[in-house]
């Protein structure tokens, strides 16, 4: 996890912020708004999920899978609670060493974690929309799954430590979300670099689905030959009405 823990300089804390509910959706700051980790998790994980019709005639051997949607990302990680105090010692890397609250018991932990990241918010009618950030990695959902695990306790049962393994689902504006799918759309004009081993037909069917296009590109690129094509090249693939073909 050395891309997310900075090992070689200062020590950073993975942080849960309460986001604006309407655009831009700024983090918010203050006790009520933002969770510190008391260590930093062993490893995350990132879930990405496309569904496809898989459907297939009867009698066949196989079917031309045709995409669907695509699932908003996943995000999981197990999170660690502590009311022991042993942590303020402890050399495990990530261990809150210069601002543990020792006197926070557990309990006390996790009502303050589950007021930001589970509790429903009379406001929106729904759960906090958050942001976790950790290093270079950077989320914005809510929380879909939460289950703690309590492995320690006092003589009278009050829990000294628990895990509580998160799940959490992305979630993205509408705005957004079209923005990235126009980005990606063959009715845009693309930029592409020629790399070794590539020609102008392949590049045209990643962009349009039909390596017939590389007509069109070399046109709008002013190409007189495609086998002189050098690596490096910066190459514009325009908009095209497929219907005048």
């Amino acid at each position: 996890m050395e891309l997310f823990t900075g090992l070689e300089g200062k020590l950073t804390k993975m942080k849960i912020n309460v986001c604006e509910s309407t655009e831009p959706f700024n983090p918010r700051s203050g006790d009520d708004f933002e969770y510190e980790v008391l260590v930093n998790p062993e490893q995350i994980q990132q879930k990405f999920s496309t569904v496809f019709d898989e459907s297939q005639a009867d009698g066949t051997t196989g079917a031309d899978v045709r995409f669907r949607v695509q699932k908003p990302q996943n995000f999981e990680t197990d999170l660690l609670f502590d009311g022991t105090g042993v942590l303020a010692n402890s050399p495990l890397p990530g261990a809150n060493i210069l601002g543990l609250k020792t006197s926070e018991t557990v309990d006390d932990q996790l009502t303050r974690f589950k007021n930001i990241v589970f509790k429903y918010n009379g406001d929106t009618h729904a759960p906090n929309l958050l942001q976790i950030q950790w290093g270079s990695f950077l989320f914005r959902g809510k929380l879909k799954d939460l289950t703690i695990t309590y492995s320690l306790f006092k003589p009278d049962g009050s829990p000294l430590r628990a895990k509580a393994k998160c799940v959490f689902v992305e979630s993205m504006a509408d705005t957004l979300r079209a923005a990235r799918e126009r980005s990606e759309s063959p009715d845009l004009t693309h930029v592409r670099i020629l790399k070794d081993q590539e020609n102008l037909p392949l590049m045209a069917h990643r962009i349009y689905k039909d390596p017939g296009y590389y007509r069109e590109v070399a046109k709008a690129n002013k190409l007189r030959s495609l086998r002189q094509i050098a690596v490096g090249t910066r190459i514009h693939f325009p908009p095209i009405d497929k219907t005048k073909r």
